[in-house]
């Protein structure tokens, strides 16, 4: 991660996402190798770190049998920080002190997962380490959510980004990292990743089912009249020799993340892994 970025950690479930969080927050420990977050070595300053993070779980819990209130006021006293009953924060994920004044263990996952946000952003950290941050919200809270990341960003957070949502990555994220078994796939801006993936072309013909060649192109879907071809080779051939063809319309485009995402998700015998 660069300092003050919003970095992407895309990967389906046992690719190995939340072992690595665990890895950087010292709750698991690496076989070997070191592990260094905001220059500081994990496991000697592990304490100084924690300090200066905001952490919020995939599947965030608290003290069922406080209120909100008292779970706010419980860690601000952990923390050393003030707590402020008017923050803005509540307001903006319209908490109300009704809401506030609940058992934890009666509130709705979707007013749960705002209190886990707000107790992860609410000391100014200078690292967050968010994982599945968007489960549980409404449309418009996730709009309110993604406006305050981008805010926390302006002022210098970085904020480490994990998620199986490929629309929010592709929204918030400066750059991304796919991991796949344990290891990472690919790691570079969403704008490399496209570029290095190369272009897709998509054809109708007019003319009824048939096979096709077309040197400098790789096949990838094709239905009816309807192809999908990988653009691997010099482009001004690939559209002469389409010309010649009885084209109804044609388009070329770059893959969004989702394709991008599912091209390193292909096994040696041409078969995706499962992504469940």
């Amino acid at each position: 991660m660069n300092e003050g970025e919003i970095f992407g950690f895309l990967g389906p479930n046992g690719a190995g996402k939340t072992t690595t969080i665990r890895i950087l927050l010292d709750l698991l420990r690496p076989d070997s190798g070191q592990v260094e977050l905001l220059g500081l070595d994990v496991r000697r300053e592990s304490f100084n770190i924690r300090k200066q993070i905001g952490y919020l779980p995939g599947e965030f819990s608290a003290h069922e049998h406080l209120s909100g209130l008292a779970f706010f006021k419980l860690i601000s006293t952990i923390r050393n920080v003030s707590f402020d009953q008017d923050s803005l924060l509540f307001k903006r994920f319209d908490l109300s002190g009704k809401e506030l004044s609940k058992k934890i263990k009666a509130l709705s996952h979707g007013t749960l997962q705002k209190i886990g946000i707000i107790q992860a952003l609410f000391h100014h950290p200078r690292l967050l380490i968010l994982d599945e941050p968007t489960s549980g919200l409404d449309p418009l809270m996730k709009e309110v959510f993604y406006e305050i990341l981008f805010e926390e960003q302006r002022k210098g957070t970085t904020i480490f980004f994990s998620s199986h949502n490929l629309y929010e990555v592709e929204k918030l994220c400066n750059r991304v990292a796919i991991i796949r078994k344990g290891r990472i796939a690919g790691l570079e801006t969403l704008e490399v990743l496209k570029d290095k993936a190369g272009q897709v072309l998509e054809f109708t013909l007019t003319d009824t089912d048939k096979e096709i060649e077309l040197p400098g192109a790789e096949l990838i879907s094709h239905e009816g009249t309807q192809y999908v071809y990988k653009l691997s080779g010099d482009i001004n051939t690939v559209l002469k020799n389409l010309s010649e063809m009885a084209v109804r319309n044609v388009s070329i485009s770059k893959p969004d993340l989702e394709e991008l995402f599912m091209q390193y998700y292909h096994d040696e015998s041409g078969k995706e892994d499962d992504l469940s």
